[in-house]
Formats: C-alpha cells, structure tokens, sequence
C-alpha cells in the first residue's frame, strides 16, 4: 500500500466481489443446513408437515433480501473491476460475474417449488417436507454449477489481481 492509506481502494475493489460471493455462498450452505435438517426428521415428520410451510415462507422472504444484495453486488463488483483493467484477472472477473448472475437462471425452475412449499396444507400428512426436498434438489444443482463456480472464479480473480499491485 504505497499511497500509505490503511485500506488501498484498489485492493479493495479487487477482493470485494470474493467477499460479496462469499457470503452468498455461506447464505446457499445455510440454507441447506437449516432445511435438510428440518425435513430430515423422518421420525417427526407429521410435525414437520404442520410447520414447514409457514417456516419455510418466513425463512424465503427474509432470505430474498441478501439474495438480491449478494448475488447482484458480486456481478456488479466483478464488472467494477473489468473496467479498471485488473489484466490477468480479466476473464476470472467475468466470469464470476455471469456465474454470479446465473443464480438467477434458475428462478423459473425454483419459482414453482417455493410457491408448493408456502402453500403446503398445514397438516401431518401435508406434502411440505417433500416440498422443501424439491426446492433443496434444486438448490444443490444451482450450488454446484452458478455460486461456488463464482466463488471460484472471484478468488482466483483476487489473487491474480493482487499479486501484481
């Protein structure tokens, strides 16, 4: 940091789309952490199926904000550090940033199995833990092939970038 300042904005820039993936990526882990526990309680079930749909409602809309912020920031900050020329970096930054936008691309397919999932009966024999199984399915897809590939892509863009500042 030549300019002597304690936090070098260009540095910042560069790792600020990992920081932003990063925390879409722990928000995708804990979403599966906290669902595939609920509706893996197989003993429970019944009562899984009476509050799972009003759980899961909860947990999506207040979850939808960070979603929007994270994902959306991540493709911004990638395509902040395209236009101020980060070089070797270039393409990783790209890429992060349409990975990151590719989260999205699975809303047509994921759209249906939230709406199945909030408006599963309230009942013992409900359909809202298998609800939720088809929306985690799909989660899990979208994990492996949009958010940790742009992860991937913002670190190996933040370490490129930095070794030559």
């Amino acid at each position: 940091m030549a300019s002597g300042r304690f936090i070098d904005p260009l540095t910042l820039l560069r790792v600020a789309p990992l920081i932003t993936s990063t925390i879409s990526l722990a928000h995708a882990g804990d979403a599966h952490l906290f669902l595939s526990t609920l509706v893996g309680l197989e003993r429970e079930r019944p009562r899984v199926n009476e509050i799972v749909p009003r759980y899961f409602e909860s947990f999506f809309w207040k979850g939808l904000p960070l979603i929007f912020a994270s994902y959306g920031l991540s493709a911004a900050l990638g395509a902040a550090n395209y236009f101020s020329r980060p070089n070797a970096a270039l393409a990783w930054y790209v890429g992060g940033s349409a990975l990151a936008l590719a989260h999205f691309a699975f809303v047509p397919k994921i759209m249906w199995k939230v709406k199945a999932a909030i408006d599963a009966e309230e009942h013992p024999n409900g359909s809202g833990a298998r609800d939720i199984q088809g929306w985690l399915n799909v989660h899990y897809v979208r994990m492996a092939l949009a958010d940790f590939p742009a992860w991937s892509c913002f670190l190996i863009a933040a370490l490129k970038s930095l070794g030559s500042i």
